[in-house]
């Protein structure tokens, strides 16, 4: 009896360690069998050929590169001021600022008055004599004649008296000067009638001409002076600031008002010098302002400066934007320098490429189920995309999510975009 017990108890052990087996096998095939089903899920993307730019992204700021302070050039009170921070000069030659000087004006009176003297001597002297003045000159040479012949009549009379002893000498002598001075303007006003019957010379109209000619210097120098009080706009723009107001004491060389042109603003900005050699007049840039937050323009260079700034090495460089933008002078700007740019380049997302420790590159494409491991050869990078010299072929599907842990060969399940959701295929 006991031994049937011992063998009945052996029996029932052996059957319940063979259930165990069973159960443990079963279990284990179980999980085998979930472990074979769960493959893992990876999210694709096509590799798609577009235009990918090699950028560099730098910082500058707005500014005008016409600009302009203007300055007195004379002292004195100031009689028109009209401008405020803002204002708008319309046109080349506006008048903007005006100095009170009195004393100029009639500077300028007295010099055309002058003009006018020596303008009308000029006339007159090409005009010739009028035949009044020849005929007062005729009957000056026979007054002059007849007062000649009385004096040396004189003189011989006096002569023959003296000789006879009835005067003194000294009444020679005077007769004799009398007739001396008889004869030197009867000579002189021949010569006066001579004058005025053969007209003005060359010489005495080109003395007059030149008179004239510098009565006129005159005027233009004193109008000069005149001008110098009125200062007036260099280009249309507009007013940055104003120094002084009417009724202030401008001096020389002082500032009176700043202004600048608003079509000559441009981002001006610096390129380092290990790329400053590839930009020139025409490369593209893009252009974002903080004070326009949200938005990006567009624009070419337009301008590069010859030497680099010495401290910092770099090379400035301006752009001008390609639309109207409402610019200030001033604004902080975030440039993109395009370097160099591909217009069919075979792109694919930055995710999509695992670095190996030995620097190679990799990416896993998608085909029939299976990730299948491509080395690749990277080119542009630009923001989170990069282009794929060799490697993947166009329309490949290439692994960008979970792509960590995949091996050559592996299948795989696709997540697919649908909408908000996410659905997994595979």
């Amino acid at each position: 009896m006991k031994r049937l017990s011992i063998i009945l108890l052996t029996a029932a052990m052996i059957f319940w360690m063979g259930m165990g087996l069973v159960g443990c096998n079963s279990g284990k095939a179980k999980e085998k069998q979930k472990v074979v089903k769960k493959k893992p899920a990876v999210r694709v993307i096509s590799a798609t050929q577009t235009k990918i730019s090699a950028l560099l992204e730098l910082t500058g700021e707005v500014v005008a590169t016409n600009a302009v302070t203007i300055r007195a050039t004379v002292e004195g009170p100031i009689g028109y001021c009209p401008w405020r921070e803002g204002d708008r000069i319309e046109k080349p030659g506006q008048k903007i600022i005006e100095i009170d000087r009195p004393l100029y004006y009639e500077e300028v009176k007295a010099a055309r008055a002058a003009l006018e003297v020596a303008k009308k001597k000029l006339a007159d002297l090409k005009a010739g004599p009028r035949p009044e003045e020849i005929a007062r000159a005729r009957q000056t040479v026979k007054k002059l004649e007849e007062e000649r012949a009385f004096a040396k009549t004189d003189l011989k009379r006096i002569e023959s008296l003296v000789n006879d002893g009835a005067i003194p000498g000294e009444m020679a002598e005077k007769a004799r000067v009398t007739y001396t001075k008889c004869v030197t303007d009867l000579a002189a006003a021949r010569e006066q009638l001579k004058m005025l019957e053969a007209g003005p010379t060359r010489t005495q109209v080109a003395v007059q001409e030149a008179l004239v000619k510098e009565a006129a210097q005159k005027v233009a120098l004193a109008q000069a002076k005149l001008d110098e009080c009125t200062i007036r706009a260099p280009f249309a723009g507009i007013i940055t600031r104003v120094y002084v107001r009417p009724g202030d004491l401008a001096a020389v060389k002082a500032p009176l008002v700043d202004m600048m042109d608003p079509s000559s603003l441009v981002v001006r900005f610096g390129m380092p010098e290990a790329q400053a050699s590839g930009v020139h007049p025409g490369t593209e840039v893009r252009v974002s302002l903080d004070a326009l937050p949200g938005r990006s323009y567009t624009g070419k260079v337009v301008r590069v400066y010859p030497e680099l700034e010495r401290k910092a090495r770099t090379r400035t460089v301006e752009a001008k934007l390609s639309e109207a933008v409402d610019l200030a002078p001033g604004m902080f700007a975030r440039v993109s320098v395009v370097l160099r740019s591909v217009e069919d380049a075979l792109v694919i997302p930055d995710a999509a490429i695992l670095t190996r420790p030995d620097g190679t590159k990799e990416a896993f494409v998608v085909r029939d189920g299976k990730a299948l491991m491509r080395k690749v050869t990277t080119g542009i990078e630009q923001g989170h995309r990069v282009q794929v010299l060799s490697g993947i072929q166009p329309g490949e599907a290439v692994v960008v999510a979970g792509n960590e842990s995949l091996k050559d060969g592996m299948p795989v399940r696709l997540i697919r975009e649908t909408g908000s959701q996410s659905e997994i295929k595979g």
